[in-house]
């Protein structure tokens, strides 16, 4: 599927909790919606997260069973891979400044992975990612460039997050489920509807002399 949405998260429940909302409402649009999750390092973390996929509605759920983030040119590449196969309108993924040092490896190799996917001399068909969009997991951002209202489909995220009862458990009193609706009242309170969720957007440079992306014949 092309012009979707491609979600690169280090974790089975990033999704849910940092996009969750966004992810189902393109979806239940009729949108290419997928996720990309980097690690699972226990077969019920894998059951959730395809539970989980299937109550948010994406299309496709891939886990590339990493014991962990590593940044690596071999890791790099899959993600970029994984770019150009699908060849997403958007991508999503992680904070540059989130808490968990994962987090921010994942943000360093979707980065460089948009790069390497829009390289002629690295795919014979390359493709530029339009927009990188940023989301708060558990680190807030202070002052979002967008503000998706999830309104409608906050029920599917809520779903969603419950399929993950490894995790829940770990917070008898009720961390996740409490975070997840505070952090998307405070931001519904923002865009002016009952809840939403957060981006930054990031720039993507196209400097590198093998975009063909830059190529024109008209100014005009």
């Amino acid at each position: 599927m092309v012009e979707g949405i491609l979600a690169v998260v280090s974790h089975p429940d990033d999704e849910t909790l940092g996009c969750g909302g966004t992810l189902a409402l393109h979806a239940a649009r009729g949108q290419s919606v997928e996720i990309l999750c980097l690690t699972c390092n226990s077969p019920e973390r894998w059951g959730e997260f395809l539970k989980a996929s299937k109550a948010l509605g994406v299309h496709e759920s891939i886990i590339l069973e990493e014991r962990e983030v590593v940044l690596t040119t071999n890791l790099i590449r899959k993600i970029s891979d994984a770019i150009v196969d699908r060849r997403p309108r958007v991508v999503v993924t992680h904070l540059p400044f989130d808490y968990h040092r994962e987090h921010k490896l994942v943000y360093e190799a979707v980065k460089e992975a948009i790069e390497w996917s829009a390289h002629t001399t690295a795919y014979s068909e390359p493709w530029l990612v339009d927009r990188l969009l940023l989301m708060e997991v558990n680190t807030l951002i202070s002052s979002p460039h967008i503000l998706v209202d999830v309104t409608e489909s906050f029920d599917r995220k809520k779903e969603a997050l419950e399929c993950y009862k490894s995790q829940l458990d770990k917070f008898p009193w009720g961390y996740y489920e409490r975070f997840s609706l505070k952090k998307a009242e405070l931001r519904g309170a923002q865009a002016d509807c009952m809840y939403a969720e957060a981006f930054l957007e990031e720039s993507l440079a196209s400097s590198s002399p093998f975009y063909e992306a830059k190529k024109t014949k008209n100014l005009l």
